[in-house]
């Protein structure tokens, strides 16, 4: 198994690297530009009074200029999950079923390694890519936040990264069960996406529509609090429905993968 995430690693050093810089230039470019907008609350507030209620869910509550609500409505709420969640996504739909389409899977299973060892190594290697990146991400979060002197706690932007992390992981791994099950790459893509956007735009909007509050608790984003999570006030137990996604989703890829045949 060791020579297996070797390689998965060796193969996505570079987009590894290239994507943790990237997320880490948006962070910056977001948030640098705070102390302007702090000076000018007072007039933007206003210009944003008139704004629907739906819309202001969409770009993370009303509050736009505190030191939290600007963390959060410009990383946490949206730009943050959804690049977390399109590299997880990848990961998921790639690690197994580009073994499948490339027909070097065969081979792979030719040597002495079980298929069990086969799809956790490249749940490992999903995992490591992710655990790394997000790491990267929160020291850089924490060094930009107070160089632009956002006041918000060290502990609460290490909650709400992890809160995110969660989240990314939880839409990963139902892509990987996708593919596990032996479904087309693009069909494990495109469904989980859907999923994603969908849970995003439903959850969002289940605050001012009242009959979205049931349907919005089957999607993951429905237990991704950021706002709270930055203010300290978070229910645990959100998370650990994050995580049982993750759990489940990665058991079922993994008994379905033992199972099924391999063409």
């Amino acid at each position: 198994m060791k020579p297996i995430i070797k390689w998965g690693f060796w193969q996505r050093r570079w987009s590894t690297a290239l994507w943790t810089l990237s997320v880490v230039a948006f962070i910056l470019l977001n948030l640098v530009f705070y102390p302007t907008f702090k000076d000018q609350a007072a007039e933007l507030e206003k210009s944003l009074a008139n704004i629907p209620e739906a819309a202001v869910q969409f770009l993370g509550g009303k509050d736009f200029f505190s030191p939290v609500g600007y963390l959060n409505s410009q990383v946490f709420f949206i730009m943050l999950p959804l690049l977390l969640s399109i590299l997880a996504i990848s990961l998921g739909s790639k690690l197994l079923a580009n073994e499948e389409q490339n027909h070097t899977i065969e081979s792979l299973l030719a040597r002495p390694i079980s298929r069990s060892r086969l799809i956790i190594g490249k749940m490992v290697i999903g995992l490591a890519i992710m655990t790394i990146t997000t790491l990267a991400i929160l020291i850089s979060t924490v060094l930009i936040t107070k160089m632009v002197s956002i006041d918000v706690p060290i502990q609460n932007i290490a909650v709400t990264t992890l809160g995110c992390f969660l989240l990314a992981l939880s839409f990963g791994a139902i892509a990987f069960l996708l593919s596990a099950l032996g479904k087309a790459r693009a069909l494990s893509l495109g469904l989980t996406s859907t999923i994603a956007i969908g849970g995003y735009i439903i959850t969002s909007l289940a605050t001012t529509v009242t009959w979205l509050d049931i349907p919005s608790k089957f999607f993951p984003f429905e237990y991704y609090k950021s706002e709270l999570m930055l203010r300290g006030t978070y229910n645990w137990t959100d998370m650990l429905v994050l995580l049982t996604i993750t759990v489940v989703c990665g058991v079922l890829a993994w008994f379905s993968f033992r199972k099924r045949d391999i063409y």
